[in-house]
This record gives C-alpha cells, structure tokens and sequence, in this order.
C-alpha cells in the first residue's frame, strides 16, 4: 500500500491488531497504519478524537483512548449501539477500518503537573478519561496523588477493569 494520506479530513486506511471486549457491549480496538504497522506520521495530543469508520456501514466519533505517550497505535472504545458500532465489534484482527482525525481540543495535560489528579466516570464514559489517565500514569514522577472512581450498573459493566 502506498504512504498514508497526511490530511486528517482524508480517512487514512488502519489495520485492527487487536480486539478487547471490556463488557458485554463495549469493545476496544487496537489499530495501526495497513501498510506497514505503527503510526509514525499521526501526531494528536490527550484527549483529541476522530472518525472511525467501517466501509460500507458508515462512521463514527470516538475519543483517541490511548494517550501519544503511547504512539505506536491508536485505541477506540465503543458500546455497541447502532448500524456503524456493531459493524465494528463484528470486526476481527486484520480487517481495515477508515482513521480521520485527530479534531479537537485536549485536556491540559501540562497544568496538571504537580498537581494530585482525581479522575470520576461511569460506563463508556470512562474511555474519555482513559488518555489522560495514561498520560498521568505514563509521567507518574510528575503528577501527585491519582485516584480513580469508576462506576457502573453492574461489575460486569465496568469498562477498563
């Protein structure tokens, strides 16, 4: 395959590698470059998204759930909900998927150096705070105390276990 495209508005053509069922209906997908692996030229910061899309179903939004320290692959957590998610969780390793992005802001991650963290979410919503988490995690010297509320329904429901 050739060089991917450099325009995040062009969708650039991404490999699963692996797929990781977090709960009955969320499944993170773990993606690299179809010609040849890692994500080299893909540069995003903590909290940024972009479209995921499955050739002929559609696209989705999702945030980047893993961080750019990182940066040999992109990660997307999603719950199965409508026509482009369960195109997804049908997908196995090896499939394409399309990538466009990364779009918009992030979190501060650098105003946040010295400070402790507390980082609150629920269901799929916690692939939001997953990037930042990481980061934190990544860079722990920097970063004071982290604690981590995760909720759910059910313990089965709890993503990122």
């Amino acid at each position: 395959m050739s060089e991917p495209n450099k325009s995040k508005f062009s969708p650039r053509l991404m490999r699963v590698v692996e797929a990781r069922e977090e709960t009955p209906d969320v499944r993170t997908l773990r993606l690299e470059f179809a010609n040849g692996g890692g994500t080299p030229d893909l540069k995003w910061r903590t909290g940024q998204f972009a479209h995921f899309s499955v050739f002929g179903a559609g696209e989705s939004v999702f945030t980047i759930a893993n961080p750019p320290t990182r940066d040999g692959y992109i990660q997307c957590t999603f719950r199965q909900m409508g026509k482009v998610t369960s195109a997804l969780r049908n997908l196995s390793v090896g499939q394409i998927v399309g990538f466009r992005g990364p779009y918009g802001n992030s979190f501060a991650m650098e105003e946040w150096r010295g400070r402790d963290l507390l980082f609150v979410g629920g269901g799929i919503g916690m692939a939001a705070l997953h990037a930042p988490l990481l980061f934190a995690l990544d860079h722990r010297a920097e970063f004071g105390e982290i604690l981590v509320l995760n909720g759910a329904r059910t313990v089965a429901d709890m993503v990122y276990k």
